[in-house]
This record gives C-alpha cells, sequence and structure tokens, in this order.
C-alpha cells in the first residue's frame, strides 16, 4: 500500500524526524481557517495524490495569505495530476533550505537485503542523479554525510511499520540548522497488514486516487481472514472500459495492460492474483470481476508460473464462470504446473457453458494472444450488429 505524503510523514515524525509544521485539508473544508489554524505566514499547499511529478504539473503551490490558501486549496481539488484526483492538500511551513539531499532504504532484489541510498543531489527524481553521485549501503547506516540520528531514524522506521519504501526526498537542511524531512515517499509491505491493525484506520484509497468501488471493497477483504496466508487474489482496480482482466503475476501484469491498449481494446478492470492462491480465493475474484455490467470480453493472462498450481487457479476461474455464463469471447494464456490439467478444465467450462473461448500456452506471446481477443471482440460485434 502507497502512502500519501502527509500519512509518510505522519510515520516519519513517530520515528524522531522532523517533518515540517502543517495541517491536513478535505475537500470542503474552510481552506482559510486551515491556514489560520497553522498559524504561519508563509505556507506551502501541496496535492496530496500517489503519483510523483506534482511540482511539474502545478501541484504544489505557494501562499501567504488565508485567501491565496483558500483559491489554491480549490484550484487543486478541481484538477487531476496524472490522472488522479487530488485526495487532500497538505497545507505546510515554507521552509528556508540551504541543502537538499536524497535518502531512502528499500529491498535491493539481486542482494536480497535492504539498501540505504543517499545522494547529496536531493529534490530531483534520484533516477536523474548521475550513478557516480549516489551512494548505496546495505545495513551500514554510518557514514552518510548527515546526521546518523536522520540514518539510524529512517531504518527504525523502515523495520518497525513494515515498509517496502521509505524515501525522504529531499531531505533539506534550513538556515537555521535544521535536518527536515520536506516530503515523503512511503509504501507499505501488505503482507504484513496482520501485525498492524492501525492499517485500518487509513483511508482507502486506489491508484487513480479516489474512493473505491463496491466491487475494489470486495475484492480486497478476499485476502483477509484464516485463508490470507496462501497466496493473494485481492488487487483489482475498476476502469472504464469493458475488457474483464485476470492476471497473474504483477510484473507480466503491467506489460499485459499495455498489449491490450496497443490491440485497440480498453479495459474494464486492473487485476491480479499471485502465490499460489487457493481455488476459493480466485473463485471470488473472478466472481467480482465478472460483475461488471457492460463487458464485452475476458484476457485471462499470466507468465509461465514457477510454484502456481495453474489446475487450481484455473477451476476457481471456471467455477465463476460456470455461475456467470457469459456470452462475449474469452482469451487465456498460460503456462506453468499442471498447465495441462488447467487447460483442460477450461475446455470442459466452455463446453457444457456453450462459451467463445481460445487456449494458448507459453508458445504464444501475451501481445499476440492480446490481437486475438481484439479480434473476437470486433466478430462478435460485426456479428450482434442488425
Amino acid at each position: 500500500m502507497n502512502l500519501y505524503e502527509f500519512e509518510g510523514k505522519q510515520l516519519f515524525a513517530k520515528h524522531g524526524i522532523l517533518t515540517p509544521k502543517g495541517v491536513v485539508a478535505r475537500r470542503g473544508d474552510d481552506y482559510a481557517a486551515k491556514y489560520r489554524e497553522l498559524g504561519l505566514p508563509e505556507v506551502v499547499a501541496k496535492a496530496q495524490v500517489l503519483s510523483g511529478k506534482r511540482g511539474k504539473n502545478n501541484g504544489i503551490r505557494f501562499c501567504s495569505s488565508a485567501e491565496e490558501v483558500r483559491a489554491a486549496c480549490e484550484d487543486l481539488f478541481a484538477m487531476q495530476i496524472r490522472g488522479q484526483l487530488v485526495a487532500a492538500v497538505l497545507i505546510e511551513e515554507k521552509l528556508a533550505i540551504s541543502e537538499e539531499h536524497y535518502i531512502s532504504i528499500t529491498y535491493d532484489t539481486n542482494k536480497k537485503q535492504p539498501v540505504m541510498i543517499y545522494s547529496q543531489d536531493g529534490g530531483m527524481d534520484i533516477e536523474a542523479v548521475p550513478e557516480e553521485k549516489i551512494d548505496k549501503t546495505w545495513l551500514d547506516i554510518r557514514g552518510a554525510e548527515l546526521p546518523p540520528s536522520i540514518g539510524e531514524s529512517l531504518w527504525q522506521c523502515f523495520l518497525a511499520e513494515d515498509t517496502r519504501l521509505a524515501e525522504i526526498n529531499p531531505l533539506v537542511k534550513t538556515t537555521d540548522g535544521r535536518w527536515v524531512a520536506a516530503d515523503a515517499k512511503v509504501a507499505l509491505d501488505d503482507d504484513a497488514f496482520y501485525r498492524h491493525k492501525e492499517w485500518e484506520t487509513l483511508e482507502p484509497r486506489t491508484l487513480l486516487g479516489r474512493l473505491p468501488t463496491e466491487r475494489e471493497v470486495a475484492v480486497k477483504k478476499i485476502d483477509e481472514g484464516e485463508g490470507y496466508y496462501r497466496g493473494t487474489a485481492g488487487k483489482y482496480i475498476e476502469m472504464d472500459g469493458d475488457m474483464a482482466i485476470l492476471f497473474s503475476g504483477g510484473g507480466a501484469s503491467i506489460a499485459n495492460m499495455d498489449a491490450l491498449l496497443k490491440a485497440g481494446l480498453e479495459p474494464a478492470n486492473y487485476t491480479e492474483y499471485s502465490g499460489n492462491p487457493p481455488r476459493e480465493k480466485v473463485y471470488q475474484l473472478a466472481k467480482i470481476v465478472l460483475s461488471k455490467p457492460g463487458l464485452h470480453g475476458l484476457w485471462i493472462a499470466g507468465g509461465v508460473a514457477n510454484f502456481t498450481n495453474v489446475a487450481e487457479t484455473f477451476q476457481g476461474i471456471a467455477d465463476a464462470l460456470d455461475e456467470v455464463k457469459p456470452t462475449y469471447p474469452i482469451v487465456v494464456r498460460r503456462a506453468g504446473p499442471n498447465e495441462g490439467e488447467g487447460m483442460r478444465l477450461m475446455r470442459d467450462c466452455a463446453e457444457r457453458n456453450g462459451l467463445t473461448m481460445k487456449l494458448f500456452g507459453k508458445d504464444t506471446s501475451m501481445g499476440e494472444t492480446a490481437v486475438t481477443l481484439a479480434t473476437l471482440v470486433k466478430e462478435k460485434a460485426y456479428a450482434s450488429a442488425p
């Protein structure tokens, strides 16, 4: 789960990292009153979205009066930043900055351990900083050119809060000598939910920066309860298209979305399951995905699974198809353990329900199956035309 900036700063403050004095304004609040509550002459109004590039998209405003804050908040709430609605506006003190640094802790997937990344060139995307100006330290949080307590506090936050990423960019040194986290980017590890009851109080969010739909809320509950430990099937983001999606595996899922768009189709949702989820979880996910009105196609796709039981997950999907009996085309592309049995289950499901279904294995690319789905959808539309 990605946190908004103000939520990340709350975690930083909890672990002794200085953050700017600020208040959070919600849609419909008295924005001028929020400014007066802060009690500072010069402030910054910052749009709260889950994407970056706010500054480049006019999502950060400098204000020096209640009227300017009111106008800035109204403007920010009326806009979208990289396709996301603004969830809140953080109004905080304007810092007098003398230096900007970058520091973060995340996981290095190659070394399979946490890594601290530090650069004296903060305030910009870390990807834009030359490699020779970046220091990487594996679990040794001393030696960066800033007070050790900052690194130690960030490390404690990373561990205690079960984060996948804890980033301060910029970490600023003010003209009066304070080290302050001017921004916060924090991603929590969803698998640690059972250890953090306080996460239940976090506001629901989606990647689109809006309140979740009923289907999104229902899918999230799939990974709760006794069966939570095995696999994940609770990832679902509702979208505006008409192609239902059941993907397996995160990296492949993102690439598949691109392939779908290139084929001229629009996704009705972003959905994935992974980690060898049981039949019941996949069934619940598929039922919810298929419940959206106005669907004209279903794409079930994934790479070559390492340990996910293809037959068991496909049985869950087949159970849902038995109930829904969709009349639109279905394309399946999958491989992995028990794939032969899984494909047989899907063929049998198609036969007993009279479904239009094409099945593909690893010898056919994701992109090719997206094109196949587009062709079937067009043929169905032509056949149904008066």
